[in-house]
C-alpha cells in the first residue's frame, strides 16, 4: 500500500474516515465520493444521528439540515475521544459561522464545490494536523440574503418570504419556476434549520431577522 506523504507526516497505512450527517442519504452520497480515492483514505463508518463508534483520523461531518454550521455537533464531535480530528463539509459559510466551528474544535471547513480528489487530499492535510479552509471560505463575508443566520440557503431564503405571503406549494412552484417537489424539499429544509414543523411557525422563527421584515414590508 503507498505511504501518503501529507503536510510533512508520513501516513504508512489510509486514514480513516467517518462521514457524519443525520440523513442516510446524505452519508452514503458523500462516502461515494470518497471512493475513488481508497488507496488513501478508508470509509470506515457512516454515522446517522451519532458520533463515531470507534477511533477514526477524521469524521466528516456534513451540514445538511444544521443551522449555524451546526457548531454544537461539531463541538461535540471535537470532544469525542474517538476523534482524531474535525472536518466540516458544507456549501455555505459567514465568516463568523466559519470562526465559530474553528473555535468549536474543527480542523478544517471543506466546500461541496470541492471534487472527491481535492476532498480526499483536503482530509489527508486535516489528518496531518494541517488546518484547511477552502478559498471561498477563508475571506468568507457576511451572507446578505434574510435567514442566512438558521443556515438557510438563499433559494430558501426566496421561498420562506414567498411563504410569508400565503402561496400555496403550486403558487410558489409557479413564482420560482421550479417543480412542486423542489418545492417541498426547500420547505424541508427550511423546518429543519429553523427547527420548526409548520409554515407558520417558520415564518414567525425568521421573521425575527431583520432583513426578512423589510423584505416582507417591501
Amino acid at each position: 500500500m503507498p505511504d501518503s506523504d501529507v503536510g510533512g507526516r508520513r501516513f504508512e497505512r489510509r486514514i480513516t474516515v467517518a462521514v457524519v450527517n443525520d440523513y442516510e442519504l446524505v452519508v452514503q452520497g458523500v462516502a461515494s465520493m470518497l471512493r475513488p480515492s481508497r488507496d488513501r483514505i478508508e470509509v470506515v463508518e457512516l454515522d446517522v444521528g451519532e458520533n463515531p463508534h470507534k477511533r477514526v483520523d477524521i469524521a466528516l461531518f456534513d451540514t445538511y439540515g444544521h443551522g449555524q454550521l451546526g457548531i454544537d455537533r461539531v463541538a461535540s464531535l471535537a470532544r469525542d475521544p474517538n476523534v482524531g480530528a474535525v472536518a466540516v463539509y458544507t456549501g455555505h459559510s459567514t465568516s463568523e459561522q466559519r470562526d465559530g466551528v474553528l473555535a468549536a474544535g474543527a480542523g478544517g471547513l471543506l466546500a461541496k464545490s470541492m471534487h472527491g480528489d481535492a476532498l480526499a487530499e483536503a482530509l489527508l492535510d486535516i489528518a496531518a494536523g494541517q488546518p484547511i479552509v477552502s478559498e471561498e471560505f477563508g475571506d468568507a463575508e457576511e451572507a446578505h440574503w434574510p435567514g442566512y443566520e438558521f443556515g438557510l440557503t438563499s433559494r430558501e431564503s426566496e421561498v420562506a418570504a414567498l411563504l410569508a405571503q400565503g402561496m400555496s406549494n403550486k403558487e410558489l412552484a409557479a413564482a420560482l419556476w421550479i417543480s412542486e417537489n423542489t418545492v417541498k424539499t426547500h420547505l424541508k429544509g427550511i423546518f429543519q434549520k429553523t427547527t420548526t414543523t409548520s409554515r407558520t411557525q417558520a415564518i414567525v422563527r425568521i421573521a425575527g431577522d431583520a432583513q426578512f421584515a423589510r423584505r416582507l414590508i417591501a
